[in-house]
């Protein structure tokens, strides 16, 4: 296989850009034909035939099986070769670092996680994600050259700054940080930084429930909450790249004191560190029996859900209360944007069933068009969604984003 530097100024040289036309077109259609591809695209065919020989002498397309014939012989078929090249992905939680390898159709060659402590200063965090980074890449085997970049999601809004310092909200004390230059000090690859809630949408836009949906919004419930938004196919990031956090929208003006410095917000009312400590509050004065399917110490999101298994009837309560809530901020995303689907992703959408009833539900009473009632609701199935979008970030960024 070519280096990846070798693979990158082919993409960049082939004809001003249309070999990353190309590129797009047959890995969101699939296998085509040169033919297929020169009327597709409205490329001659001479050229189309010039590019494509490139690009398959640079292992980037392959050739693979054969299209319907129209009398003559059967046209042979191009596809995308997935494997001509890696990325890295990495989730930079508050509580966690997770890696992982994946090539380009997004399957996970190797995986790792490390819990941290907020407590943390930024040079021995990008220290640790440098090491998970070279551990995750030792894994996978992958030879080292293969692999064209890094991208790294963390909670939003970034916050970023004209000379590219961002300054995310409650992030290890620190504001500031100029984390794309840092970690490409560390990691010797190039780096791409993107909220996790846009990451877990091109998640689900490249690999997901969401690859054949126009519009969709992606709703990240886990730590924090945030709202990944794809409009004609594309991140909607607004004018200052801050759009979609909706964790951050007033649900009770009067409510309690959100980290952020707002009452009331969304993430007041049905984030993982909420669901667990209203959880631990209505256990004060609950019978024994009750208590007794709870840990003493350390709960976490599955306990709740292993309690609800036995009969719970807090645990019911908590989830379904939280559920409510966020159905009503997605509701609120389906009366301004109308989209296709909502996917849910994250811990608390993945936690029960009778947490997702409650989302639709709340939904379906707080949507004022007739139509926008019935909008889907579904739980993302990808494993891993922040860690893989940011590897699709870094992929966008590198095979799709077209020159200008």
């Amino acid at each position: 296989m070519k280096p990846v530097r070798e693979l990158l100024k082919m993409l960049q040289d082939i004809q001003n850009g249309n070999a990353k036309k190309v590129v797009q077109c047959i890995r969101e259609k699939g296998p085509m034909s040169r033919v297929e591809l020169s009327e597709a695209m409205g490329i001659p065919q001479p050229t189309m035939t010039r590019i494509i020989e490139k690009l398959i002498d640079g292992n980037i397309l392959v050739e693979k099986g054969f299209g319907t014939s129209n009398g003559g012989r059967r046209p042979i078929l191009v596809a995308f070769n997935e494997n001509c090249s890696y990325a890295a992905g990495v989730e930079l939680g508050r509580n966690a670092i997770r890696a992982a390898v994946t090539n380009l159709d997004g399957k996970i060659l190797s995986f790792r996680e490390k819990e941290t402590a907020l407590d943390l200063s930024i040079d021995q965090l990008i220290m640790e994600v440098g090491k998970l980074v070279s551990q995750v890449v030792a894994d996978s085997g992958v030879d080292s050259q293969l692999i064209f970049g890094v991208g790294v999601g963390l909670p939003g809004p970034l916050n970023e700054s004209p000379d590219g310092r961002i300054s995310p909200p409650n992030f290890y004390g620190a504001e500031g940080i100029p984390l794309k230059e840092r970690l490409e000090e560390v990691l010797e690859y190039e780096v791409t930084i993107e909220n996790d809630a846009n990451c877990g949408a091109l998640a689900e836009k490249w690999f997901g429930a969401g690859k054949n949906v126009e519009n969709f919004i992606f709703l990240f419930a886990d730590v924090g909450i945030g709202s990944g938004i794809i409009l004609r196919n594309g991140i909607y990031r607004g004018t200052y790249g801050e759009a979609g956090e909706i964790g951050h929208s007033t649900i009770h003006v009067f409510g309690e004191r959100c980290y952020c410095g707002n009452y009331g917000c969304l993430e007041t009312f049905c984030s993982l560190p909420v669901i667990i400590n209203k959880v631990q509050n209505e256990l004060k004065t609950a019978p024994e029996r009750e208590r007794l399917l709870f840990p003493e110490e350390s709960m976490k999101i599955q306990d709740i859900v292993s309690a609800l298994k036995r009969g719970s009837f807090t645990a019911e309560k908590v989830l379904r209360e939280a559920g409510q809530f966020l159905g009503i901020g997605a509701s609120n995303l389906v009366n301004l944007f109308a989209p296709d689907e909502i996917i849910i992703g994250g811990k608390a959408g993945a936690s029960h069933p009778i947490f997702m009833e409650s989302v639709r539900e709340s939904l379906r009473s707080h949507v004022i068009g007739y139509n926008g009632k019935k909008t889907p609701v579904s739980v993302s199935d990808l494993s891993h969604g922040v860690v893989l979008g940011a590897a699709a970030r870094a992929i966008h960024e590198t095979f799709y984003s077209l020159s200008k």
